[in-house]
């Protein structure tokens, strides 16, 4: 369920942080969830301009050594190798615009045979404008993801294998002095592909499914940010099933609510709160009313330091039994501090708390996650990356999921 609405030119920037962060991470486990930023530099932008078209590509290469490959209890340790590659086409045009992009992700695992897998992910975007205050944005989108610890599906069983979804979104936005409206729509065909040997069997059941929604947002801006309100609908269709526990929870609903975001000086925030009511057809199920929404601070404080907090309450479906779907509630902090001109450190602890609607399954993770970039030529980096983690669950139907991990991992980006 997307509660969140974009902004117009936010096609662009999705496809850039989205490989952005698919390259930085390089590990099942997800990094931090506090958006701190590299400092200026460290993320070089493009060096080459052909026809009208700013061109940006990154690789990266690294080894990566944990305690527990699987993440599961068998704690087996092994070497992973990583590679990533990442290219991206946007135009400099003053008026209108229009992007490419495309990723791959592959992670091999030395001795462990069954921890091997790859990811590629492309887009397409643009925006035309109608005139200064009024434009149309769209995009098409192929992205795969792979599962691992601290996705939602690893409570529907699924503990490895890739999430394929193939996007077609829309927006028009009017941008007045003081006021803006902005409606989009958004159509998903998600699929996932599991591997069996590695998934808690008797939990299993499809989760192909198609998402649509629409929403509308309206807000004022002010000299230090904007407020505005949201609401929408959206629906699930499911493509059936044929596996252990088949069920149809195919669903429909629909959410409102209100949001802020600001900067002042070395101050800026975001703060969303959301209702939302989902129907499902599955009599076992019924229906689910809640709220989630999301407040994140950054601090500047200095011109080397920086300071992050988020907390936040979020609602995905998950095929479990009888469950509508997973809620997720994540706290964590994080500190960016650039001890050299050419040289930072990020860290930060998050903590995650797992509740599967209409049972009394819970789970809950703690994870600590370090990382050192040093940029040794204009457009050369060298990375660690180490991360700790553990999940404990209080359901023995999910013991598989409760694991303790550490790895580190280093690499090189080069930017050209």
């Amino acid at each position: 369920m997307r509660l969140i609405s974009r902004g117009p030119n936010s096609w662009f920037a999705l496809s850039l942080i989205m490989i952005t962060c698919l390259i930085s991470t390089g590990s099942t486990v997800r990094a931090q969830d506090v958006p701190l930023a590299p400092p200026g530099g460290f993320e070089q932008g493009a060096n080459l301009n052909y026809g009208g078209f700013a061109f940006y590509n990154r690789l990266q290469v690294g080894l990566q050594g944990t305690n527990n490959i699987r993440q599961d209890p068998t704690e087996i340790e092994d070497l992973k190798t990583l590679f990533a590659a990442a290219a991206v086409a946007r135009s400099t045009w003053k008026e209108h615009a229009l992007a490419f992009t495309a990723t791959h992700v592959r992670q091999d695992a030395v001795e462990t045979d069954d921890q091997s897998s790859d990811a590629s992910s492309g887009t397409i975007s643009g925006r035309y404008d109608f005139s200064k205050n009024l434009n149309l944005s769209g995009g098409l989108l192929h992205t795969e993801d792979i599962v691992g610890k601290n996705d939602p599906n690893q409570f529907s069983g699924n503990l490895a294998g890739t999430t394929i979804t193939e996007t077609l979104e829309a927006a028009l936005d009017w941008q007045g002095k003081d006021y803006f409206i902005h409606t989009e729509g958004r159509y998903d065909e998600i699929d996932n592909t599991t591997d069996l040997a590695l998934t808690v069997v008797s939990r299993i059941q499809l989760q192909n499914r198609a998402e649509t929604s629409a929403a509308v947002q309206v807000g004022r801006k002010f000299a230090w940010g904007k407020i505005y309100v949201i609401g929408g609908g959206q629906r699930f269709a499911y493509s059936g099933s044929d596996v252990i526990l088949p069920e149809d929870r195919d669903s429909q609903g629909a959410h409102g609510g209100v949001g802020l975001e600001f900067q002042n000086g070395d101050w800026q925030g975001i703060f969303r709160l959301f209702g939302f009511a989902q129907y499902f057809d599955a009599p076992t199920i019924g229906h689910t009313i809640d709220l989630v929404g999301t407040g994140q601070l950054i601090w500047k404080a200095s011109d080397t330091l920086s300071l992050a907090g988020k907390v936040e309450r979020n609602f995905e479906e998950v095929n479990v039994e009888t469950s509508a779907g997973l809620f997720t509630n994540i706290a964590s902090v994080g500190l960016q501090y650039q001890f050299r001109d050419d040289a930072y450190v990020k860290l930060g602890p998050t903590y995650r708390f797992y509740q599967i609607e209409g049972t009394t399954v819970e789970a809950e993770s703690y994870t600590l996650d370090v990382a050192v970039a040093w940029q040794v030529y204009d457009r050369v980096e060298l990375l660690l990356n180490a991360s700790i983690a553990n999940q404990l669950v209080n359901d023995s139907s999910i013991s598989t999921l409760q694991y303790d991990e550490a790895n580190i991992t280093l690499s090189t980006v080069i930017t050209f």
